[in-house]
């Protein structure tokens, strides 16, 4: 499992202590199947019928309830962190956990997704000499 270590800049007070190493991982299937069950509400729809309950899910709510369990430790303070603890960072660490989280996402999806020769052969460049005059050799293997 993929992980990343970083500062945040203002850090966690926590006590005393003003932490600011992150432990960050890559999220699990179980930490978005728990995100999404901790961030669904029962409300009351309106219908022809009258009221009828629905559980609805807040997309903001789901993406903070992942965050916190991807978070390892923040300084001595072992995750997933509490909801309570993560509303006291700054915006600014709150900014750069989000955007870290998003660069160990799309690492574990390019991961998982493979490519195409196409695509594989487009990063590498064409080195089957298609293209070439007649007769010539490959722009790199000429002499």
């Amino acid at each position: 499992m993929a992980t990343v270590t970083f500062a945040i800049k203002h850090g966690l007070k926590v006590g005393e202590d003003t932490l600011s190493e992150v432990l960050l991982r890559e999220p699990t299937a179980g930490d978005i199947i728990e995100a999404q069950e901790e961030s669904e509400k029962l409300v009351l729809v309106p219908s022809k019928d009258g009221p009828q309950p629905q559980f609805v899910t807040s997309p903001t709510l789901v993406g903070v309830n992942v965050l916190r369990r991807q978070i390892v430790r923040i300084g001595n303070v072992q995750g997933p962190i509490d909801l309570v603890m993560l509303k006291r960072l700054h915006p600014e660490d709150m900014g750069l956990l989000n955007r870290k989280a998003d660069e160990l996402e799309a690492a574990m999806l390019a991961e998982i997704t493979p490519k195409t020769a196409g695509q594989e052969a487009a990063e590498r460049g064409r080195d089957d000499g298609v293209g070439d005059a007649p007769g010539t050799a490959h722009p790199e293997t000429r002499k």
